[in-house]
């Protein structure tokens, strides 16, 4: 982790200083601390239950327009939060790497829990952001009310898409050796992403996330249409595809209260390709929790 300049030290201390800004409509925007270091959450709108947005990797969904326009939607409908993970907007980085996705569900909850936010909560995850909300919903069942799953990453994806590329061949497509090579590093050397994130302890932990009984589940796929890697040839890169969609379909099993959706053309980056896409699987996901609880 490289040191922080003066003027970065300046800039969280002043951060740090700045008070909570809260809202009699439910909506809060402060940084809370969990124990030494603190995490940022942004909530607007009232009702339940609440929605809480945990973003793909490298982003702070408080600081993303996509985001924010989405959680705008849904705030007309109930409560939304934003969370932005360790070292990721103004949340604090963690003090050690590598970091889990236990270590960021774990950092929400206590967020949650400190900012008085209270539960249970529907999770919509994007992409490592759904890997990080099946850890949620595993540590902490009481206090998940269900999963919107947005392009999300599969316990099983890279082992999947390794499949697909099999071993190495003489004379093989460049593309394939460089996705192979690139899916094997992400797998065993956490420096390879921009959050430190430990892989492969995040998928088992993921895969102890067996069903959530009846709790809602709402799926949302990108386009079969999109292609992970660019350069591969059309045979191979729809073997890829096809594995992916096939993963995707396998999320309904944690439900018996189970939806899925699937984009017309937008790719892996949904929410900012099809946002209202995402608002209305989200807001799906509020309206089945609340037929349930009625």
């Amino acid at each position: 982790m490289s040191t922080l300049s003066p003027f970065a030290i300046l800039a969280t201390a002043a951060v740090a200083l700045s008070p909570l800004i809260s809202h009699a409509d439910g909506g809060l925007d402060g940084r809370f601390d969990i124990g030494g270091r603190s995490i940022h959450l942004k909530c607007e709108g009232s009702g339940v239950p609440v929605v809480v947005i945990d973003a793909g990797l490298g982003t702070a969904p408080t600081e993303d327009p996509a985001w924010e326009a989405i959680a705008g939607k849904v705030a007309s409908v109930t409560r939304v939060c934003l969370y932005d993970r360790a070292g990721l907007g103004e949340s604090d980085p963690a003090k050690t790497r590598p970091r889990t996705s236990k270590d960021a569900a774990e950092d929400l909850h206590a967020a949650l829990e400190k900012a008085k936010v209270a539960g249970p909560y529907l999770l919509a995850g994007h992409s490592i952001g759904g890997l990080h909300a099946q850890v949620f919903a595993s540590l902490f069942p009481d206090d998940t009310a269900g999963l919107v799953l947005i392009s999300s990453t599969h316990p099983d994806q890279s082992r999947a898409w390794l499949a697909v590329l099999s071993a190495p061949k003489p004379g093989e497509e460049r593309a394939v050796s460089e996705t192979r090579t690139f899916l094997s590093s992400v797998q065993t050397d956490p420096t390879k992403n921009e959050e430190g994130l430990d892989v492969t302890q995040s998928v088992a932990q993921a895969r102890q996330l067996h069903t959530l009984g009846s709790k809602p589940v709402i799926v949302a796929t990108h386009s079969p249409g999109f292609r992970m890697v660019p350069g591969l040839s059309e045979p191979v890169a729809v073997r890829l595809e096809a594995e992916t969609q096939r993963l995707q379909k396998q999320f309904l099993s944690l439900s018996s209260d189970s939806h899925q959706k699937i984009a017309a053309k937008a790719g892996h980056g949904l929410p900012h390709e099809d946002p209202a896409f995402v608002a209305a699987n989200i807001l799906q996901g509020v309206e089945e929790i609340r037929l349930q609880t009625h």
